[in-house]
């Protein structure tokens, strides 16, 4: 896709997004179905010290409820923790139905505290393969009201799956509490759900994944970070300056509707790297960072490598991000762009290859996806003489041999406002996770 250039170091685009904001309640009913077929086992991680007392539904279903459907617990061979499981059936023609823990719903969240919510999930009966399933923490007021959702989405298989999400408190008072539920349902359906935690922070690895360390057949890593030195607010990247970088204070984005402010987006906390998009004093603020690769040029960059990241993000209307590797030569459209993972973040995730010796922005090789930004991904480019590689969640998703970008490039994790032409509501905000980050080069 074509886009504009906005000044050295820099250009963009890119994408991804959070699901629908769903509804909820809670009701409790008896009564569920049997499966079609046994659901093998993926084990659970040790327990952790969860704000959920009933994790597993051992002796009961004590502490959870459920809205539009009906509610028990079963024994399960290959249950993921202990001997049972959860059960939720939808009830009659509802089209969406959940498993509700907000009775164990942490009261006066500090603000800026982040949690993770891990549960594993399968469909219980095959009418319900196939069918969305999404974890969502959710942050409410004391009185109730939803104020933000942070949602894991999957596709229900037989088999259980873990799905964790992380979400950072905004608001001072409010009360985070956890819920799994089934969108697109039809009579019948059910859903399994075992292990379910609700943790503060989320330690070293909040996004399920851990960093990968060392080296890769061909690859040699020369740069990795996995969050673990806390920076407030203001102080990025002054604490970390010997590995980051950023766009400075007050320069205008590519749609130059938004303006960079490391200074009031950028923190790390609870090992995670936070970008928090919002408006304050009528600006839309943004940020950029970029890695200090050892062994790079002047200008950060490198013949060719391997960069993946961990991330997610919430679905902010009127922001994107374009990560991006960027030409140090700066003559663009001529020595190309390499772009994944990119796009609006109410939108999907998609890539771009634009071309060596390119004659216009749309000269370019470009894949698109279903994934959405509010679960955790991995998004890594290969790029080596002569050939590109985009992978998502370990899958190859674009790989090309015919013009590829051959001048060294520098890694941009370009967030910024959506190139629509309209400027984002003051109102909209949210944030920007990464969990990790890692860089290889050719051995």
């Amino acid at each position: 896709m074509s886009r504009t250039i906005l000044r050295p170091l820099s250009r963009a685009r890119f994408a991804w997004a959070l699901v629908v904001a769903l509804p909820l309640a809670s009701a409790c009913s008896p009564s569920p179905e049997s499966p079609d077929q046994e659901t093998p086992r993926e084990a659970a991680e040790a327990p952790l010290a969860t704000a959920i007392t009933n994790t597993s539904f051992e002796t009961s279903t004590t502490g959870w409820s459920s809205w539009q459907g009906t509610l028990t617990r079963e024994a399960r061979t290959g249950a993921p923790a202990g001997q049972y499981v959860a059960r939720v059936t939808v009830n009659g023609a509802a089209t969406m139905y959940s498993l509700d823990g907000a009775q164990s719903g942490i009261p006066n969240a500090p603000q800026g505290q982040t949690y993770t919510a891990t549960a594993y999930v399968a469909a219980g009966n095959t009418g319900t393969v196939g069918k969305p399933v999404s974890l969502i923490l959710r942050e409410k007021s004391s009185g109730g009201t939803t104020y933000k959702l942070f949602t894991a989405d999957a596709t229900l298989t037989t088999s259980f799956q873990r799905l964790t999400v992380t979400g950072t408190m905004e608001r001072v008072g409010d009360t985070v509490d956890v819920y799994v539920l089934q969108n697109q349902a039809v009579a019948g359906n059910a859903i399994l759900v075992d292990a379910v935690t609700l943790v503060a922070g989320g330690g070293n690895n909040p996004s399920g994944e851990p960093m990968p360390v060392g080296d890769l057949t061909g690859w040699r890593q020369v740069f990795t970070d996995d969050f673990t030195t806390p920076v407030p607010v203001g102080q990025f990247p002054a604490a970390v300056s010997t590995k980051w970088g950023v766009y400075p204070d007050g320069w205008k984005d590519t749609s130059k509707k938004g303006t960079y402010s490391p200074s009031k987006v950028v923190s790390i906390q609870n090992g995670v790297l936070n970008k928090y998009l919002h408006t304050e004093n009528g600006i839309h603020r943004v940020a950029t960072v970029l890695p200090k690769i050892p062994g790079a040029t002047a200008s950060g960059g490198l013949p060719s490598g391997r960069f993946a990241v961990r991330f997610r993000a919430d679905a902010v209307p009127g922001y994107k991000t374009a990560w991006l590797l960027w030409p140090d030569s700066e003559v663009w459209p001529r020595d190309g762009e390499i772009d994944f993972p990119e796009g609006d973040l109410d939108g999907t995730i998609s890539g771009f290859m634009h071309r060596q010796n390119g004659t216009s922005g749309g000269d370019q090789d470009a894949v698109s996806t279903t994934a959405r930004y509010t679960s955790w991904h991995t998004a890594v480019i290969e790029w080596t003489p002569g050939r590109c590689r985009f992978l998502l969640d370990g899958v190859v998703i674009l790989d090309k041999t015919s013009r590829v970008p051959s001048t060294p490039m520098h890694w941009v994790l370009q967030t910024e406002t959506d190139l629509s032409g309209t400027a984002p509501s003051s109102t909209a905000a949210g944030n920007v996770q990464i969990d990790w980050v890692a860089v290889w080069v050719p051995q």
